[in-house]
């Protein structure tokens, strides 16, 4: 009876420290998953900034494509006037430099 009683108490310390082995395993599991997960969104906080700083440089692009579109109207309408066709020409220039600078900034990292 005693032995029995020996034996039994052996083997739920087996087991005992089986689980506590485990319940390490776990939490060591948990700890790097959590780690993992603080990671990915600071990645989404950063990609998240990163788009609203694109869509802002797309909008402002569009409206240079706008201004631009509306100075090429400008000019086909003002073809057999007097209206001094060097100034519509730097104008035209400015947006293609401001234009130019415009993808250069998308195309950086």
């Amino acid at each position: 009876m005693k032995q029995e009683i020996v034996t039994q108490y052996l083997a739920l310390k087996l087991k005992i420290s089986q689980m506590i082995t485990r319940l390490q395993e776990q939490e060591g599991t948990i700890a790097q998953l959590n780690r993992e997960i603080i990671r990915l969104e600071k990645s989404l906080s950063e990609k998240s900034i990163e788009l609203e700083e694109v869509k802002s440089q797309a909008k402002e692009l569009e409206k240079n494509f706008k201004k631009s579109d509306k100075i090429g109207k400008i000019v086909v309408n003002t073809d057999n006037t007097a209206v001094p066709t060097a100034e519509l020409k730097k104008k035209l220039d400015q947006y293609i430099v401001e234009i130019d600078h415009c993808i250069e900034q998308l195309r950086k990292p």
